[in-house]
C-alpha cells in the first residue's frame, strides 16, 4: 500500500494532493490536453472529431487509473484526490456553461417573440414543438417498459440494495401551479426553465403590443434585445471552443469515481438504459426522415452536440450548442429553434423523465409483487408524460422525475429500492442526456419542416461549421 507523501491539513483538505500517484494523474490530463488535443486544435480539425477524440481519451485515462489501483469497489483515496482535480476542469466549465443558460433563454424567448412579431405561425410552432416533446417521451416511456420486462429488472438480490431517502416532490396539480412564476427572480435561481419561458414570452408580447404607441422605445429595446442575444452566443461559442478539453476531464472523472465494479452490480439496469438511448435515436431518426430529411447528414451535424450532452450530463448546459447546431448548421430558423430547444430543456425529457422513471417504476414493482398489468402500464405513461412538465434538465433531476412518478404510481415508500442505481448514476446520467437532447433536436426539426421555415439548402451543405470551429 502507497504512503502518503504529503501531509497536513493544508495538502489534504487544501490542494488535495498527498499521494504520488495523485501527481501522476494531473500530469497524464495535462498530457491528453496539451500534447493531443492542442495540436488538433491548432490544424483546425472539426470540433466534432475533437469530441470524439476527447471521449476516447477520457474512457482510456479513466480505466487505465481504475487499472491502476487494481479496479477498487470504492475509490482510494489518492483516486478521489485526482477526481477532485479532474473536476476542476470538467465542473468549471460546466459552470461557465449552466452560467449562461439563464440570459440566454431570457434573450433568446423575448427575441423569438419580438421577431415573430406580425406573423401568425407562433401559436402553430410552440403547439407542434410541445407536442413532438411530449411524443416523443410517450415513446420513451414506452421503450422503458418494453425492456424493464425483457431484462426482468426487479430480481435482483435485496442485499445490494442500498438506502436512499426520497426527496421532497410535489403532486402534478401543483407541478403544474409551479410552472407560473410568482418571483421570477426565485425561478431563475431555482432554474424553473418553464416559468423563465412564460415571463420571457410575456416581455416579448408586451414589447410587440406597445410598439405603435412608443415605437421610439421600443425599438431601442429590441435593439438592446438584438445586441445581448448577440453578446450572449459569442459568450457561449468561446466556451464551447474548449469543450473537448472538458470532456477528458468529465468522463475520466465518472470512471475513477464510479468504478467497474459498481457498474457491473447494475449491469442489467445500465444496458437497459443504454439500449432504450439507442432505440430513441432511432425513433428520432425516423421522425426527421418522415419530414424529409438525410439521416445521414442529420447524424454528422447533431453528433458533436450528442457528445456534449453525453459528457456534460446537462440538458441545459448543452442548450446554447444544441441551439447554435439547429441554427448555423442543420438551418432551422432561429426562432424554433430558441423556442422548441428551450422548451425541450425542461419538458419532455425523453431520457431523464422518459425510459428512465419508465425503467425504475417496473423494477420497484416487480421488486415488492404489485401486479404490472395493461392498466399499471397505461397510468405509467400518462404519469410520466405529465410529469416530465417542467424538470429542470440538470444533473440529478432525473432523480427528482423518478420520485414524482413512483409517487405517482402509489410506490413512494419503496424509493430506497433504487438506491443501487442511484449509486452508479453519473454513468446512466450521460446516456439520458443524450436522448434528452437528441429528442429536443428532432423535436425542433420536425417543427420546422412542418411550419416550412427549415432552409434546406444550410442543412445539406456538409461544409457549415459552428463559429467555435472557425475559431479553434
Amino acid at each position: 500500500m502507497s504512503e502518503a507523501i504529503f501531509h497536513g491539513v493544508f495538502f489534504e483538505k487544501f490542494l488535495s494532493i498527498t499521494y504520488y500517484q495523485t501527481l501522476i494523474g494531473i500530469g497524464l490530463l495535462l498530457i491528453c490536453f496539451f500534447a493531443v488535443l492542442k495540436p488538433l486544435q491548432n490544424k483546425k480539425v472539426s470540433f466534432s472529431i475533437r469530441m470524439l477524440v476527447g471521449l476516447i481519451l477520457g474512457a482510456v485515462l479513466g480505466l487505465g487509473i481504475q487499472a491502476m489501483a487494481g479496479f477498487p469497489t470504492t475509490p482510494k483515496t489518492w483516486m478521489q484526490e485526482i477526481a477532485n482535480w479532474y473536476g476542476l476542469f470538467g465542473r468549471a466549465f460546466i459552470a461557465f456553461i449552466r452560467m449562461l443558460v439563464i440570459p440566454l433563454i431570457f434573450v433568446s424567448i423575448v427575441k423569438v417573440i419580438i421577431d415573430f412579431s406580425g406573423k401568425k405561425n407562433l401559436p402553430q410552432i410552440a403547439f407542434r414543438g410541445i407536442f413532438w416533446l411530449l411524443f416523443t417521451t410517450a415513446i420513451a416511456c414506452i421503450v422503458g417498459i418494453i425492456l424493464a420486462n425483457l431484462f426482468e429488472l426487479g430480481e435482483m438480490s435485496s442485499t445490494s440494495v442500498h438506502h436512499a431517502e426520497a426527496k421532497q416532490y410535489t403532486s402534478i396539480i401543483d407541478t403544474f401551479v409551479n410552472l407560473i412564476p410568482s418571483n421570477i427572480i426565485a425561478s431563475m435561481v431555482k432554474e424553473n426553465i418553464v416559468g423563465l419561458v412564460i415571463f420571457s414570452a410575456l416581455m416579448g408580447l408586451a414589447a410587440n403590443r406597445m410598439e405603435k404607441k412608443n415605437p421610439q422605445p421600443i425599438a431601442l429595446f429590441k435593439t438592446f434585445i438584438e445586441a445581448l442575444y448577440k453578446i450572449v452566443m459569442s459568450i457561449a461559442m468561446t466556451i464551447i471552443k474548449y469543450m473537448p478539453y472538458a470532456v477528458v476531464a468529465l468522463l475520466a472523472r465518472t470512471i475513477i469515481s464510479n468504478g467497474i465494479p459498481a457498474i457491473i452490480e447494475v449491469s442489467s439496469f445500465v444496458a437497459a438504459v443504454y439500449i432504450a438511448m439507442l432505440i430513441m435515436l432511432v425513433v428520432h431518426i425516423a421522425i426527421v426522415m418522415l419530414h424529409g430529411i438525410s439521416p445521414v447528414m442529420f447524424i454528422k451535424k447533431a453528433l458533436g452536440t450528442w457528445l456534449l450532452a453525453f459528457t456534460s450530463r446537462s440538458s441545459v448546459g448543452t442548450l446554447p450548442m444544441t441551439i447554435s447546431t439547429l441554427t448555423v448548421r442543420m438551418g432551422v430558423n432561429s426562432g424554433t429553434a430558441n423556442l422548441v430547444g428551450s422548451l425541450g430543456s425542461t419538458m419532455g425529457m425523453n431520457g431523464c423523465a422518459g425510459f428512465f422513471p419508465a425503467l425504475l417504476a417496473v423494477m420497484v414493482a416487480h421488486m415488492v409483487g404489485i401486479d404490472t398489468n395493461f392498466q399499471f402500464y397505461i397510468m405509467l405513461v400518462i404519469v410520466v408524460v405529465i410529469g416530465s412538465i417542467g424538470i429542470a434538465g440538470i444533473p440529478g433531476t432525473a432523480t427528482v422525475a423518478a420520485t414524482v412518478v413512483l409517487s405517482g404510481m402509489g410506490m413512494a415508500q419503496h424509493f430506497a429500492l433504487i438506491g443501487m442505481v442511484l449509486a452508479v448514476d453519473p454513468i446512466i446520467d450521460m446516456a439520458r442526456t443524450l436522448a434528452n437532447v437528441s429528442g429536443a433536436m428532432t423535436a425542433a426539426v420536425a417543427t420546422d419542416r412542418e411550419v416550412g421555415t427549415m432552409d434546406m439548402e444550410v442543412f445539406n451543405d456538409p461544409n457549415v461549421i459552428l463559429d467555435n470551429d472557425n475559431s479553434a
